[in-house]
């Protein structure tokens, strides 16, 4: 229904306005050190993103979430698993080969149609939400210039939220077609190929591999961001993590 479209962008007008609000300042900060986590903006995202998830499944009933946290993986297990990415992780990518990633980006339709009705469900709302915020994202590295850390910790927020859609969205086709996932994938991947293309460190744009001897040696976004549920913080845990209760 129409109000339901309503609630959806409101909400994700919300999220967008969080995923926004520190991008200008994480591009410019001048750092030799590595993020120690995601920003509270990211985790501002996913805040949003929990409140509609709780709300459409007391309304619509069901589930609460699509699927618990998945464990995050440590620096080695997850450099292994990207060995898809291996031509990424140990050199930096180029103009051409950045050409060619956004070739394979696929096109995603984030507002929804006013003539079309959304589908009554938890999980189409949580994903318009969140596709709001990416794009929102998206859109807003294009008038940034990031340095060297700036680009790092855009990796660790988007591997982050890559790593946390799951527990949002079910990664399943919806009424109109498209799999929530698979969009909300994307638009992340187009927010890594913008702040690439405007990263003044060319060398360290597509490295996925960072090496920290305090921190255990090798590390990767993921695990970078995943540091933040090793915290004895359940408080900071819970603003973004949804209970089954």
């Amino acid at each position: 229904s129409r109000v339901l479209q309503l609630y959806a962008m409101d909400r994700g007008a919300q999220a967008a306005n969080a995923a926004c609000s520190d991008i200008f300042v994480i591009a410019s900060t001048q750092s030799d050190a590595l993020p120690t986590g995601p920003t509270d903006s990211a985790l501002q995202i996913l805040e949003t993103a929990k409140v509609a998830s709780i709300e459409c499944s007391n309304i619509f009933g069901g589930e609460r979430m699509a699927n618990p946290v998945a464990p995050f993986p440590d620096a080695d297990t997850d450099a292994m698993g990207m060995s898809h990415l291996k031509a990424r992780s140990g050199s930096p990518l180029k103009g051409l080969q950045l050409d060619v990633e956004r070739m394979f980006t696929e096109a995603v339709q984030v507002f929804p149609h006013s003539m079309h009705m959304m589908e009554f469900s938890r999980n189409a709302v949580v994903a318009t939400v969140l596709k709001v915020a990416f794009k929102a994202m998206v859109e807003k590295a294009r008038f940034c210039t990031f340095t060297l850390f700036g680009y790092r910790q855009m990796q660790v927020d988007c591997a982050f939220l890559r790593h946390m859609v799951l527990h949002f969205v079910t990664d399943n086709k919806m009424a109109d077609g498209t799999n929530g996932c698979k969009n909300l994938y994307s638009l992340l991947s187009d927010v890594m190929l913008n702040v690439g293309e405007r990263c003044t460190d060319r060398e360290c744009v597509g490295v996925e591999e960072y090496y920290d001897e305090e921190r255990g040696g090798l590390l990767t976004p993921l695990s970078v961001a995943g540091a933040i549920m090793e915290k004895d913080e359940a408080e900071v845990i819970a603003r973004f993590v949804i209970s089954e209760a």
